[in-house]
């Protein structure tokens, strides 16, 4: 059976009419008579013809659409994303249009519309895992990028990656904690994702060379969100021998943890230090200003365009990843415990 998509050709051929034609008639142009309106617009719904915007864009030298998928669009780190996205797009005068996870679900509606045309290049943004998008990516056939994670299997060499060195910046978090003199350092995790995994692997293996073992008592899942990060610290507060210290895989979790504490009466940092991951503008504005570990997010999002502006003009874009540095940013949620 024939999948393919029924193309202006098609259309023309369909109504017995030339491509010019039917292209006059789907822009409203003058010069066609209503016999000949009618035979192509029949055609084009009994083909389920779509018209191809991005195609139709680039052919009148205008930007194409670029699509913009946000697994998790509640998220304070989306929305810090979305911002510098929309910063570059800005500048680009690029029209962008922003998708939630829900919508590349093949079976919707809104699956349905992101197949049709409309985007000239599509910026994946933090996926859990790269190969979940990739039907979505292979059938849309358009330049493409992953921004906040990298291949996994069954994704290599199929699409350029952009990220930040997760691994690297949670262990120099957490080497910083030592440093301190906390050797009680509990981690609590967002859930299974390539960030998460990569952060918890920092985590374990600054204290693998500390000589210190990973207590599996110590370490928590808070699914990324400030409820969690709130529920999780209590939990790990309640043993007893509680952490001197904590590490949250996110900003988010993060500030849930520090109002937690602040709630029952541990002062942070002089009871419990509490340390994050991503630098949302949030931490610096906390109380105290949250310690945490910076991911290069304007990098990041203008190497990506960089990558999709370079394709989208024929250069062959290998499918790779990049991999930016982190920087741990010292403010006033860490001390000696």
């Amino acid at each position: 059976m024939d999948k393919r998509r029924p193309t202006i050709k098609d259309v023309a051929q369909r109504a017995g009419v030339s491509f010019k034609t039917v292209s006059r008639v789907i822009n409203g142009q003058r010069g066609v008579s209503e016999d000949v309106e009618a035979r192509v617009r029949a055609a084009i719904s009994e083909l389920g013809y779509v018209v191809n915007y991005s195609a139709r864009s680039l052919a009148q030298g205008g930007s194409a659409v670029m699509g913009i998928i946000i697994p998790r669009i509640t998220d304070p780190r989306s929305l810090d994303l979305i911002y510098h996205v929309g910063e570059v797009a800005e500048r680009a005068r690029l029209t962008i249009a922003i998708l939630s996870r829900p919508s590349v679900d093949p079976v919707s509606s809104v699956g349905q519309f992101i197949g049709h045309g409309m985007f000239g290049s599509l910026m994946v943004m933090g996926p859990r895992s790269v190969s979940t998008y990739l039907p979505v990516i292979r059938a849309l056939n358009i330049p493409t990028v992953v921004v906040e994670s990298l291949m996994d299997d069954g994704a290599e060499g199929l699409v350029p990656c952009v990220a930040s060195d997760n691994l690297g910046g949670a262990r120099r978090g957490v080497e910083y904690l030592l440093g301190l003199g906390h050797r009680r350092i509990a981690y609590i995790a967002g859930g299974d994702s390539y960030q998460n995994r990569m952060r918890q692997q920092g985590y374990a293996e600054a204290l693998e060379s500390a000589g210190l073992a990973v207590d599996e008592q110590l370490m928590r899942v808070g699914r990324w969100t400030w409820q969690g990060g709130h529920e999780q610290v209590l939990a790990l507060m309640d043993q007893d021998t509680p952490p001197t210290a904590v590490f949250c895989a996110n900003d988010t979790m993060a500030l849930g943890a520090m109002c937690a504490l602040r709630e029952h009466d541990y002062h942070v940092p002089g009871d419990v230090s509490v340390l994050g991951f991503d630098d949302i503008p949030a931490a610096e504005g906390s109380r105290p200003a949250l310690t945490t570990v910076r991911q290069p997010t304007s990098e990041m999002v203008e190497l990506a365009f960089d990558l999709l502006r370079r394709a989208g003009e024929g250069e062959e874009i290998a499918a790779v990843n990049h991999v930016l540095p982190t920087e741990l940013i010292v403010r006033a949620s860490c001390a000696a415990p």
